[in-house]
């Protein structure tokens, strides 16, 4: 494969692997979603994807797959017969029951295509399992030309596909009981005020659950654009320049246009870096919150001029990954706000122990904030943070006055070991 057609081929699967992303997180009914991901698979050329595909959600407890959606032109007779798969059957029932992708060349000559159809025409398949870690949450089919294209970037391309995949459904999921739940706590509040307190302590575990979800679905996406499209383009990069350092010296239209190449592959390379560092910042996971918190500052100063006072811990203390998240998310949404509303040129951020407790602190030089507003039922930027650090009987405070900016501080207790 020539260095121009590998470099087209990862520019599609980066493509494609981006548009997705951006389908998965958009809001809507789940259906909805799947269906345009699939559209956006078959623009995937290098697979040959033809414009048919569907998805199965996987019922571990009963070992069956249960046909959820489809796109393309499907007979009723095909709808009919694929309500239900049990695992093990046919390719789709086999890749659920061995968590693997699997590849058909051709439905007349697969002997594991079991089922046939009255109006069925040679095709191929690939057959993605849809899996959140461990977990089987679904299957992914695509209709292909016969003797599909099959090179292994391709593959892992489909299985991280298939695991953003896994992560939305789980999250729609978990959305759909919460909107159930929504919907029914008028009548819970007014029939039984006990049931009203356990309610609103599930509601706040769900809420809980989809932000550690969407954490994770960040972190994943953060690595599988970083690590797999970077080394690639890394490889491409080193590839690219071993061609102009060997090109004959007459060569100079051939060299102009590799050094463009190069060019490109550079910008893009740093886009791919911005994508993943917006996702999920490695330097959370790698040092902390206080390494963190400075080099986020560092970006709003670039930014937008915003100047920054940091005072976070001297001493090292243990704190939880999950908390370390949210403190993180909290000082975003905090200077966004500040940002956005407060008109201010400085902002002080400091964090401190004494003994078991942990303060944060946030304050700006800004126009100041009214009593009214913060208790707004309407801030959702306001309630999201006193949401984030529920989990750890976190207090929430706001001091502020109109003209003397705002202090933003955060109390809570770490359990110490």
């Amino acid at each position: 494969m020539t260095s121009s057609t590998s470099n087209e081929r990862i520019t599609v699967e980066y493509r494609i692997l981006h548009k997705v992303s951006q389908i998965l997180q958009k809001p809507g009914d789940l259906v909805e979603i799947l269906q345009n991901t699939m559209k956006a698979l078959t623009e995937f050329e290098g697979l040959k994807v033809e414009n048919k595909a569907g998805v199965f959600l996987a019922d571990n407890n009963q070992k069956v797959l249960k046909l959820l959606t489809t796109i393309g032109d499907f007979s009723q007779e095909f709808i009919d017969k694929e309500q239900i798969i049990p695992f093990g059957d046919c390719l789709c029932g086999r890749a659920a029951a061995s968590g693997e992708l699997l590849m058909s060349e051709s439905c007349d000559t697969d002997s594991r295509h079991e089922r046939t159809f009255s109006d069925m025409t040679p095709h191929g398949h690939y057959i993605v399992p849809l899996k959140s870690f461990d977990n089987l949450v679904g299957i992914l089919f695509l209709y292909t030309d016969t003797h599909p294209t099959w090179y292994q970037h391709s593959q892992e391309v489909l299985l991280s596909i298939g695991g953003l995949i896994a992560n939305t459904i789980e999250r729609k999921q978990i959305d759909e009981e919460l909107n159930a739940h929504r919907n029914n706590l008028e009548d819970i509040v007014a029939s039984r005020t006990q049931d009203l307190v356990k309610s609103k302590e599930q509601y706040r575990k769900l809420n809980n659950q989809i932000q550690m979800i969407r954490e994770e679905e960040k972190s994943r996406l953060s690595r599988e654009v970083h690590d797999q499209l970077g080394q690639s383009l890394t490889a491409l990069k080193m590839d690219t320049i071993h061609i102009d350092k060997n090109l004959p010296a007459d060569k100079a239209d051939l060299k102009n246009q590799v050094k463009s190449m190069i060019s490109t592959i550079d910008e893009t390379i740093k886009s791919v870096q911005h994508i993943a560092t917006e996702l999920r910042p490695p330097i959370l996971d790698a040092f902390g919150i206080c390494e963190a918190i400075a080099w986020q500052s560092n970006e709003y100063k670039k930014r937008h001029g915003l100047e920054f006072d940091l005072n976070c811990l001297q001493d090292h203390v243990d704190i939880d990954k999950n908390l370390q998240t949210a403190l993180f998310r909290i000082f975003q949404e905090a200077v966004t706000n500040i940002l956005r509303h407060a008109n201010a040129s400085r902002v002080q951020v400091r964090m401190s122990r004494e003994k078991e407790t942990l303060t944060f602190v946030i304050a700006d030089n800004g126009v100041g904030i009214k009593e009214k507003d913060i208790d707004n039922p309407e801030s959702l930027g306001l309630i999201g943070i006193k949401e984030r650090v529920r989990p750890w009987d976190g207090q929430v405070n706001f001091e502020s006055s109109p003209g003397k900016g705002t202090m933003l501080i955060i109390t809570l207790l770490l359990k110490i070991s």
